[in-house]
């Protein structure tokens, strides 16, 4: 399901409807009408005028950017034979899955769910919690961009919040391994400590594919099933999506879109 703003609406249409004047109008028709947004979300002019203008990131939402770039990247792949990904050492390489990743991008329930992960991301939330444990109280700060932080917090809250925090944790491993992935090489390269695991991208897949697992059998949305299903059957055919959006759109201005994460 797309979220977007009444300024998203405005700027689509603005942006893609050039021949017309009456754009209150349209605003009013195309609203809460998927079928009628869909082919003007992959209108080429929509990239062009956010890489043109940059003043035109402040008025429109993270959701909305997002889901026009994995459109682009969609489309682009489809024409391509292969895809980067990188080796142990960083070294980018080719595998030959672009078919793939371009199939899983035009599920749009898949697209707008990570799209949705994505602007999550934007803001990031930090806290303390108390909890009584063996008779003793306790006490820790966490973060939800931390996957240590979460994991924690998900074996010591009550059962019925766990679906969301599994998810959430499937969510930090595809957002770490798919947005940052020079990131997890670079961290995984040095020693382990007490306090934070050294993940490698094979170690987020597996975080992220058991999580998404959890999540999808434990939840009780049902909306949520199919694609938490599918994320965790085709959890690197998604990272590779979203390493892809990164290095061609959104490498250069990530500090801008997302909070850098800390080396989980």
């Amino acid at each position: 399901m797309l979220h977007l703003s009444e300024s998203d609406l405005r700027f689509v249409v603005e942006t893609v409807a050039t021949s017309r004047r009456d754009h209150d109008h349209i605003v009013n028709l195309v609203r809460n009408r998927e079928d009628l947004l869909e082919p003007m979300l992959e209108d080429p002019k929509l990239t062009e005028r956010l890489f043109r203008e940059e003043e035109a990131l402040v008025r429109i939402s993270p959701h909305l950017l997002f889901s026009v770039l994995l459109r682009r990247v969609r489309k682009e792949l489809e024409k391509e034979a292969y895809i980067l990904d990188l080796d142990t050492k960083g070294k980018p390489i080719p595998i030959f899955e672009s078919p793939a990743v371009a199939k899983i991008l035009s599920d749009k329930r898949v697209r707008d769910y990570l799209a949705e992960v994505l602007s999550s991301f934007a803001r990031t939330n930090n806290g303390i919690i108390y909890w009584k444990e063996l008779g003793a109280w306790h006490k820790s700060r966490f973060s939800d961009i931390d996957i240590d932080d979460m994991i924690e917090l998900a074996r010591i809250i009550d059962p019925e919040m766990r679906p969301r925090l599994y998810k959430r944790i499937a969510d930090l491993a595809l957002f770490l391994s798919g947005i940052f992935p020079e990131h997890a090489v670079l961290f995984a390269a040095r020693p382990k400590t007490m306090y934070k695991a050294r993940r490698t991208l094979e170690d987020y897949e597996h975080t992220g594919s058991r999580f998404y697992s959890l999540a999808a059998r434990e939840t009780d949305q049902a909306q949520w099933k199919p694609v938490l299903e599918t994320l965790a059957e085709k959890f690197t055919l998604a990272r590779l999506a979203l390493n892809s959006m990164s290095d061609r759109y959104v490498k250069t201005h990530r500090t801008r879109y997302f909070r850098f994460p800390t080396e989980s």
